[in-house]
């Protein structure tokens, strides 16, 4: 499948405003075309930024932003030499995976080999899909599953994930999690959308605040820090 036209060049500004500033050693795993890179190095312009894609066309335009970049596969053994070869004597301070936990077939021992190479003190900051967003809900009340070009239902994502079991995933990558914070697109259409389903939430045992915040997340926004 061919990717929308500009999928290696859109810039998430949720997700750049959570990056911690001043990080010394970054990766980037998912870079696409650098513009995440080139909006962090602007305002950071000492750091190290090295980008992994497998796109070879925006890999080759990531080199304009990042430091270096890594063309190739994160779960192949080739690209986890390839950045051993560059690894920083203490590790990279921070890590970035938009929209990539989703398209891998074992998001858990790449975190958990990110987490062997991370500094002391080192931050995974990541934008997740909610496969518990409204619009999903209604398509399996209607006993469908409509996949897409792109979006929750990108027909290239290979795993799933609600809050909980995203947070799950992170601990058991050796990942604590600070902060999960809910992207929400068209909040008034959302909002209505849910009300609907908020009335199921006593019968479900479950607090309408929460099930408004977890129908509502399109994306979940993850901070996490190293576990100690």
């Amino acid at each position: 499948m061919t990717a929308p036209a500009d999928y290696h060049d859109r810039l998430n500004t949720d997700l750049l405003a959570r990056l911690p500033l001043g990080a010394r050693h970054v990766l980037e795993i998912g870079c696409g075309s650098g513009v995440l890179a080139r909006a962090y190095r602007s305002g950071n312009p000492a750091t190290d930024y090295t980008g992994v894609e497998c796109d070879a066309a925006a890999a080759r335009r990531a080199q304009l932003a990042c430091t270096r970049v890594v063309l190739g596969d994160i779960e192949a053994p080739a690209c986890w030499q390839a950045l051993d070869r560059l690894h920083p004597a203490t590790g990279w301070d921070l890590f970035v995976l938009g929209d990539v936990l989703e398209h891998l077939r074992d998001p858990l021992a790449a975190l958990s080999a990110l987490a062997a190479r991370a500094s002391a003190d080192a931050r995974c900051v990541a934008c997740i899909p909610n496969v518990g967003h409204v619009s999903l809900v209604y398509q399996l009340l209607q006993a469908r599953w409509d996949y897409a070009d792109e979006g929750l239902l990108d027909r290239t994502h290979l795993r799933f994930f609600t809050q909980p079991t995203m947070m799950a995933l992170f601990a058991q990558a050796g990942w604590e999690v600070q902060a999960c914070t809910a992207r929400v697109f068209e909040p008034e259409a959302t909002e209505r959308a849910l009300l609907p389903l908020l009335e199921l939430a006593p019968r479900l045992g479950m607090a309408p605040e929460a099930m408004r915040l977890h129908l509502s997340a399109y994306q979940w926004l993850v901070e996490a820090r190293r576990s100690q």
